[in-house]
């Protein structure tokens, strides 16, 4: 974990629609061009079928009920049959294929956010709380999954089918038609920018979203301290706060949403009522037959739908795009550490660390390193000791190239860690932290992250020379036990001892341990020091100390305070010299973690 953390970056201003569709297509949707011409081809079929629903209206009324043709009274019903069963066959043909392509769409996207998260250095993970990452990761894909898979189809769908609709009420008289088409675009202007408010009333709920989400993943994990401290009524009243705002701007998206549908319904109306007088008139003194003119009305009341429709989706549909710009801005936003090594890998010979004047800020320009100056040879053990927030384990990360130094070099055996690619640099470390990470998988698939082609032999000799082979052999299934999420089926030092195991089946030359044993009690502590004692053997040590005893071996210990080595030297040699450390020591005691006895200073 870092001593300090950077500052949240800033929202990016929202992406117009345009440009958001345009890269949904050329990043995504163009894959799969194929399935969106079939199911294209769909939605006009259904589009056809519709609008010839509407032109059977005049044979009906004009061949059946006026002329009275016996032969078309069969005739028509088989050809209305055959038409709703084409119709059938292309609505499940648009519906699954559109909606497997938004699937797919959005499952790429996802896949892409994950490989930039997961590959991004460290500052992300600071800057997002894990609650935000996962609602941008699944509530926002949902948003543009329904956007793409629900809303996409039925703006197809419905724009073809007013448009079909459209075209029969122009072929059965142009001039009704003609002034249908004054009155109904009026309706566009108000839905615009109701579509528009939706889409930033959506932002807000996406936000709101990710921050509820944040605080039921504190709050839920953290449940023990919760009431260990009694806080649950503070924390009740947190997520009615929380809870209250969301419902604020859920509430602010329905009103905008509901203004539609009234919009609509009175321009429909007024077209209808002056469809009904201005066609009424001209079948009275002739110029159409009656079954035209209720052929054309009923294409213009089977518009009204799809046009009502087209007014909510326009939302539904800007709310999907509030989704996308947001997991566009994630994916382009996310902090990378970029390969200058040209495939250069590190070649290692005895594992040779060394920090050259090196200095590191935070993207808000919080310094945390002012020019560290340490090496740590072969088969060394040096100790980071010091104050909270100094920087100790800073150095660690830029050890690992969790981050880049903002000036300086890091180098191993003499190679800048910058000037060699990445997973061959990390191939060779192994990290053991104070936060225990295991998977929700068994306790063997645990030990064999850090060498995935490990045999079984070589996991289980990892987990005796760990101390961990005893308590495992225990366990219902030994090492196939599922160990639950985060090892919570696990004490402290069992999860602890399997980290270690875990780096020692690793079997790097270079060791990172971050206050590896800190939040252990004296049993556990002392089996995991058996173990991290076994593990530093003939190798480079770089440990963030947390108890005296682990300082006292180091080949060198250095004292980190404001992101500066005030003082540096072996246990002995710091206390005769009777500074900073001596004074340290000085007030502190075995069983007191050196950080808490430089704030009782």
């Amino acid at each position: 974990m870092s001593d300090q953390a950077p500052s949240r970056a800033a929202d990016a201003p929202p992406t117009g629609s345009w440009p958001l569709v345009k890269r949904v297509w050329t990043g995504y949707m163009s894959r799969y061009r194929g399935m969106l011409i079939l199911g294209l081809v769909a939605v006009g079929v259904v589009a056809a079928t519709t609008a010839s629903i509407a032109a059977m209206m005049e044979p009906i009324i004009n061949e059946i009920f006026i002329n009275k043709d016996a032969a078309q009274l069969y005739t028509i019903p088989l050809l209305i049959m055959g038409i709703f069963t084409v119709m059938a066959v292309a609505t499940y043909g648009q519906h699954y294929i559109l909606r497997a392509v938004g699937v797919k769409v959005t499952t790429d996207l996802q896949n892409d956010l994950y490989s930039r998260m997961i590959r991004s250095d460290l500052r992300y993970f600071y800057q997002e709380t894990v609650g935000q990452s996962i609602s941008r990761f699944l509530t926002d894909a949902q948003l543009m999954r329904e956007a793409l898979a629900t809303t996409a189809v039925a703006l197809c769908k419905d724009t073809l089918t007013a448009t079909a609709l459209i075209i029969v009420m122009f072929t059965k008289d142009w001039q009704m038609a003609a002034v249908a088409m004054v009155i109904l675009p009026v309706a566009a202007l108000p839905m615009a920018k109701i579509g528009r408010l939706a889409r930033k009333s959506s932002q807000n709920i996406q936000k709101t979203s990710g921050t509820l989400a944040s605080f039921l993943s504190d709050t839920l994990a953290g449940v023990r301290q919760v009431k260990a401290y009694g806080r649950e009524s503070y924390e009740t009243d947190r997520a009615e706060t929380a809870l209250e705002e969301r419902q604020r701007t859920l509430l602010k998206n329905l009103r905008d949403r509901a203004l539609i549908s009234p919009v609509i319904e009175l321009v429909a109306g007024v077209a209808i009522a002056g469809a009904v007088l201005f066609g009424g008139l001209r079948v009275i003194d002739g110029a159409i037959t009656p079954g035209a003119f209720f052929a054309f009305l009923t294409a213009l009341l089977m518009t009204a739908a799809p046009i009502r429709r087209l007014g909510k989706l326009n939302a539904a549909f800007q709310s999907g795009l509030a989704a996308a710009d947001r997991l566009f801005n994630s994916l382009d936003t996310l902090p990378e550490i970029e390969d200058r090594s040209g495939g250069r890998k590190l070649a290692i010979d005895g594992g040779h660390v060394r920090f050259s004047d090196v200095r590191f800020a935070y993207p808000d320009g919080t310094e945390a390193l002012k020019g560290i100056d340490l090496e740590c040879r072969p088969g060394e053990m040096i100790a980071l000791v010091g104050g909270s927030g100094g920087g100790k384990s800073t150095i660690l990360n830029l050890v690992a190239r969790f981050y880049d130094v903002s000036s300086g070099e890091v180098s191993i055996d003499g190679q800048a860690v910058d000037s060699v690619e990445v997973a061959s640099l990390r191939a060779n470390m192994a990290l053991v932290s104070q936060e225990t990470a295991l998977f929700d998988d068994t306790v063997r698939a645990n030990i064999r992250y850090s060498k995935p082609d490990a045999t079984d032999e070589e996991v289980e000799a990892a987990a005796q020379a760990a101390n961990a082979h005893g308590f495992i052999a225990s366990l219902p299934d030994g090492f196939d036990t599922v160990v639950g999420s985060a090892g919570f089926r696990l004490s402290g030092g069992q999860r602890q001892r399997i980290a270690i195991a875990r780096a020692m089946l690793r079997d790097a030359p270079i060791l990172l341990l971050d206050e590896a044993t800190s939040a252990l009690d004296t049993d556990s502590e002392r089996k995991v020091q058996a173990a991290l004692n076994r593990l530093q053997q003939g190798r480079s040590t770089i440990t963030v100390a947390h108890r005296l005893s682990t300082v006292m071996g180091a080949d060198r210990i250095y004292v980190i305070e404001s992101g500066t080595v005030v003082e540096s030297g072996s246990h002995a040699e710091l206390m005769a010299r009777g500074g900073r450390y001596a004074a340290l020591y000085a007030s502190a005691d075995d069983e007191t973690p050196l950080a808490q006895a430089v704030g009782a200073e």
